[in-house]
């Protein structure tokens, strides 16, 4: 009885498997040309140039590399050396980095202070909490930034995060590191712009 019932779960199982990858199938089958109209048709690929590769129209700095280019915005994309590609560089007004939807910070209510919180996988698969003061973040962005772009392109950084996404919004309001928008996220950054000009 045990053998046949074990058939048949892994009858089921290869079912839902295959029923799984047709969906995602379809789902690709709509999707991608889509994504690449979307994409052909952006201010980002009207002024970069750059070949089209699998999700390129999608994700945070796409859209806000668009928006920023769409509003005429003071804020330059700069490259990492050797790479073309969005993930791999930063969005910088004037000497501050500003760094889009990181949403691994934490408010401790006791201290007052904020900490950026990771999960991380270590190699034997365990899960591990990285906890770092701001600040200590803040330096290490900034470092790294500097580093990898070869020059001192930032000497500051500010957050730019979305109020939904994050606990105690109010209290990261109140903090310069932190830009926080609630449903316009264009005039956030005008906002920032125009008070550091």
């Amino acid at each position: 009885m045990k053998k046949i019932i074990g058939k048949i779960c892994l009858f089921l199982e290869s079912i839902l498997g295959i029923f799984m990858a047709l969906i995602l199938g379809i789902c690709l089958i709509f999707w991608l040309p889509a994504d690449y109209i979307k994409y052909k048709h952006s201010l980002y690929y009207k002024k970069e140039r750059k070949k089209y590769h699998f999700m390129a129209g999608m994700g945070i700095r796409f859209d806000l590399y668009n928006e920023i280019l769409k509003n005429a915005l003071p804020i330059r994309f700069i490259y990492q050396p050797n790479s073309d590609s969005l993930d791999c560089g930063w969005f910088v007004f004037e000497k501050t980095l500003i760094i889009p939807d990181v949403c691994s910070f934490v408010y401790d209510e006791e201290s007052e202070k904020w900490n950026y919180c990771a999960d991380l996988i270590e190699d034997d698969d365990t899960e591990k909490q990285e906890i770092m003061p701001l600040e200590n973040y803040i330096q290490n962005q900034m470092q790294e930034a500097n580093e990898l772009a070869g020059t001192n392109i930032c000497d500051n950084v500010v957050f730019l995060m979305d109020a939904n996404c994050l606990d105690n919004a109010d209290q990261a309001k109140k903090k310069s590191a932190f830009l926080i928008y609630d449903s316009n996220r264009v005039e956030a950054l005008k906002n920032f712009c125009n008070l550091n000009l």
